[in-house]
């Protein structure tokens, strides 16, 4: 797979704009593993009442997802297009986040629910327009894998470091969650800044196309794009089912590691899983380049639709086992991150040779809603299920319910991940494909004079 030209984005501007995902993953490790066995088990809240809380945090940030990718996509500024929506978004997650780890006494679920939703509104502020960006960084298929492997790098070490900071804390005596919550906090109120200010120095923005005239969303024209759109509406289908499969077990992950198999120090576990993971990042690439991004993504889902199933096999005390499963797990957890956003960046291409119009912010806003809806899906169904089944996460659990508990973990991920990879490798927009579009996006903006 080659390119016909080289492209020149200086490697330093590429580095830049993946450093801002450490800090993010940072934050969404415990978000998506740690919050609900905290805030049940030590602040009293139900599981099925945090699944709904979360669930609706979810679909409220979904609502503000295509907004910040079309104004992001209007927007002109001295600074830039998404530039100052990395700014704003770091100060409002920051404080979404302080509020959300760090409870006082006698929080209640309107609390909970309240800051989870300004946090997830920082977190759109900032990925939407991020994301959009990195695909205007370069118009090449492979470069674009490059850009997202830079950022998957960079994510997988923040969350490493999400997993060492509840080892560390942890390990001291009397030591509780809420001390790995705040630590987690003023780490990330130190670092972000840092990172954002590095990408905003080193990180060009390709200059705008001309500001389109503004005019009323036209609801069926866009619907008219995406239907024709064959890779955007694959890519879309196997995020949704896919990020519903993952957080669905992501969410038990803690409640079977510790009922089910006895694993004493999960945090520890984690270090491994997201090692590997960091070693598995550029083989992922290499393996896209190699053949392409979508059997790479199948060839993903398949590792881990096995260990998902070798999982539900072990039993009390097989911690050797599931931590070597876990570890396999890890290593495919780059592909299954990183390589959607990088053919969403190619599918873009298409829409953009459909409507004439470069609409990269809603498109990946676009992506942020699918995101979004399918863990919302995964939290809430997840969180729900367990309380349905009769587990309880703060007493004694009967073994019928750590019996379904096993299931929950297992299995129903592993279908939807049959399913996610199934749709994956109908993918139809290959490197060649791909460079024919490229070139005709070019020869239209050269006869366009901009």
């Amino acid at each position: 797979m080659t390119q016909t030209t080289s492209p020149a984005l200086p490697r330093s501007a590429i580095w830049a704009f993946g450093l801002v995902a450490m800090p993010l993953s940072t934050i969404g490790l415990p978000l998506a593993i740690y919050l609900a066995p905290f805030y049940a088990g030590e602040m009293g809240l139900s599981l099925a009442a945090l699944g709904t809380a979360m669930l609706i945090a979810r679909f409220a940030d979904i609502c503000i997802d295509p907004f910040v990718g079309a104004f992001s996509d209007r927007l002109r500024s001295r600074f830039g297009r998404r530039k100052p929506f990395l700014v704003v978004g770091s100060v409002v997650l920051l404080l979404g986040m302080s509020q959300l780890f760090n409870p006082g006494k006698g929080v209640t679920l309107v609390y909970f629910l309240g800051w989870l939703a300004v946090m997830y509104a920082g977190f759109s502020l900032i990925q939407v327009p991020h994301r959009a960006w990195g695909a205007e960084l370069s118009p090449f298929y492979d470069e674009r894998t490059r850009i997202s492997s830079v950022r998957q790098f960079f994510s997988t070490g923040g969350l490493i470091v999400s997993t060492l900071v509840p080892a560390v804390v942890l390990g001291q005596a009397g030591a509780k969650s809420s001390d790995v919550l705040f630590a987690l906090t003023v780490m990330t109120v130190i670092a972000l800044p840092i990172v954002a200010g590095i990408n905003l120095y080193f990180t060009p923005e390709p200059a705008p196309t001309p500001r389109p005239p503004r005019a009323r969303f036209d609801w069926k024209a866009n619907w008219r794009a995406l239907r024709r759109n064959g890779p955007l509406q694959c890519i879309l289908l196997v995020v949704f089912i896919g990020f519903s499969a993952e957080t669905f077990r992501q969410t038990l992950t803690v409640f079977f590691a510790r009922d089910v198999i006895g694993v004493k120090n999960l945090g520890l576990v984690y270090v491994y899983y997201f090692i590997s993971a960091f070693c598995g990042v550029p083989c992922w690439r290499w393996v896209a380049k190699r053949t392409s991004k979508h059997h790479a993504l199948a060839a993903g889902m398949v590792i881990a639709i096995c260990t998902n199933l070798g999982l539900y096999l072990l039993g009390k005390g097989d911690t050797a086992l599931f931590t070597a499963m876990f570890i396999l797990k890890g290593f495919c957890f780059g592909a299954l991150d990183l390589l959607p956003a990088a053919m969403l960046a190619d599918a873009a291409d298409v829409d953009t040779a459909i409507t004439h119009k470069s609409r990269n912010g809603l498109l990946f806003a676009v992506f942020g809603v699918v995101t979004n809806l399918g863990q919302a899906v995964g939290q809430g169904a997840s969180l729900n299920a367990l309380s349905w089944v009769g587990y309880h996460a703060a007493g004694e659990t009967a073994p019928a319910a750590l019996a379904s508990l096993s299931l929950l973990y297992a299995v129903i991920p592993s279908a939807a991940l049959g399913l996610a990879m199934l749709i994956a490798l109908r993918y139809s927009l290959t490197a060649k494909r791909h460079e024919r579009l490229r070139v005709l996006l070019q020869g239209r903006k050269a006869l366009a004079g901009t």
